[in-house]
């Protein structure tokens, strides 16, 4: 219908309070079945025809400012393959629409569209329009592509780009979610967002869901088996980068949380097994670089020190750095020793012989403890070692005497300063 021909009718409409009841009566019921046809074709196209590559934000936005109850539509077309969904939720399983996802959110939470609590449709009936991201990827693209192409290394390539490309719109969508407070922290937890899009494709999501609760990547635990994401069963060289790479992000002081146990074996260890060792390194060197005094080295020591001859073959600089504590690695593998408890004078004396006075003279921040101490703790109670390391190093005495002395003479401070506010406030 051309523009003036739509203008006249509307100047019409307003005319109509002039005319006999009956005829204004007449005329409102074929308005409102006009309006329902029109705003029924508005959810039509909110649910079949979004095109980011055809439509604006501002174009889709004049559509819904129209007719508003557009975005209540729901679709019924089965031949559709998504029926009993609004337009929020069906834009999210078609490639070109999913970039307006955030502007129907928005607008349908204004609006009071879906139930309460469901964020504009973004929750409503079970379906979850954000979990529903992870799955996004142009997999028909990614068909064609398998099918022309016969090198490799390009196919690769292709295929990477094509991924890469959704991810990125899928990113942008999370950013404006979060942005407007229509994808929350508690989320993270509640939905098990990391491990959901814990796949080759979503790398660029899960970095932002990693950001939004850094401590997810800690708390998160795998559905397969419980234990931490780094320990998932189907990990793959892309999915311990994305995640190392995050924990590297949000938790430099611990490695990425490389060396965490789950059921006796470190993170690091699981991956050796799972995607192979060669494969591990790559991303391990990745994502924690060589060269930059990273105590890797020292941390393998104290969780595994089976791990401590792969890592050194790319580490070796790493060597001859001291670790946050101030320890050099002979110091945190001789305290690892000694705490582990399988180690006596008797049977492995060179372990206590060779013991520089720096490694006998330093405490095991872990345990708080001296080595001699260690060698008499949890019923060992090796008399050798400790005669033998305290003859070696006899100031370590003196140190804790001078130590005991300045808490003692700070606790008689605490209690002359109590005493004397007692008698000038009593009670």
């Amino acid at each position: 219908m051309p523009a003036s021909s739509l203008e006249d009718i509307i100047a019409k409409l307003h005319l109509c309070k002039d005319a006999p009841h009956y005829m204004t009566d007449k005329i409102n019921a074929i308005a409102d079945k006009a309006l329902e046809e029109m705003t029924k074709e508005a959810g039509d196209f909110l649910h079949y025809d979004l095109d980011d590559e055809k439509h604006t934000v501002e174009e889709v936005k004049a559509i819904i400012d129209i007719f508003p109850g557009s975005l209540s539509v729901i679709n019924l077309d089965y031949s559709a393959g998504y029926v009993n969904v609004l337009p929020v939720q069906n834009a999210a399983n078609r490639k070109r629409a999913v970039s307006f996802i955030p502007l129907l959110a928005k607008e349908g939470s204004r609006l009071g569209v879906g139930s309460e609590g469901s964020r504009g449709g973004l929750l409503e009936h079970g379906s979850n329009v954000v979990l529903a991201l992870a799955e996004l990827y142009d997999d028909k693209k990614c068909k064609k592509v398998l099918e022309e192409l016969r090198d490799l290394d390009l196919l690769k390539k292709k295929i990477f780009y094509y991924s890469s490309r959704h991810d990125e719109k899928c990113k942008q969508v999370l950013e404006q979610l979060r942005d407007l407070d229509l994808l929350k922290k508690e989320d993270i937890t509640n939905f098990h967002l990391l491990e959901h899009f814990l796949g080759d494709e979503c790398a660029q999501r899960f970095e932002v869901l990693a950001a939004l609760d850094p401590d997810s990547l800690i708390t998160a635990r795998c559905s397969i088996n419980e234990g931490p994401l780094l320990h998932h069963q189907k990990l793959t060289e892309n999915t311990f980068e994305m995640i190392l790479k995050a924990g590297m992000e949000h938790f430099p002081e611990n490695l990425g949380c490389l060396f965490r146990k789950f059921n006796g074996k470190t993170a690091c260890q699981n991956a050796f097994d799972i995607i192979g060792t060669d494969e591990a390194m790559r991303v391990i060197c990745r994502c924690i670089p060589p060269g930059e005094n990273h105590p890797i080295l020292h941390m393998a020591a104290e969780a595994d020190p089976h791990l401590e001859d792969t890592l050194m073959n790319y580490y070796r600089d790493e060597a001859f750095i001291r670790d946050a504590t101030g320890r050099t690695l002979s110091q945190v593998q001789f305290h690892y020793t000694l705490r582990k408890g399988n180690t006596s004078f008797s049977t492995t004396a060179s372990v206590f012989v060779k013991a520089t006075d720096d490694h006998i003279e330093a405490k095991d921040p872990r345990s708080g403890l001296y080595p001699f101490m260690l060698a008499a703790s949890e019923n060992r109670s090796d008399l050798d070692a400790v005669n033998y390391l305290l003859r070696r190093c006899p100031k370590v005495l003196v140190d804790i005497k001078n130590t005991d002395t300045g808490k003692h003479r700070a606790e008689g401070l605490c209690d002359q300063r109590r005493r004397k506010k007692q008698r000038h406030f009593p009670r």
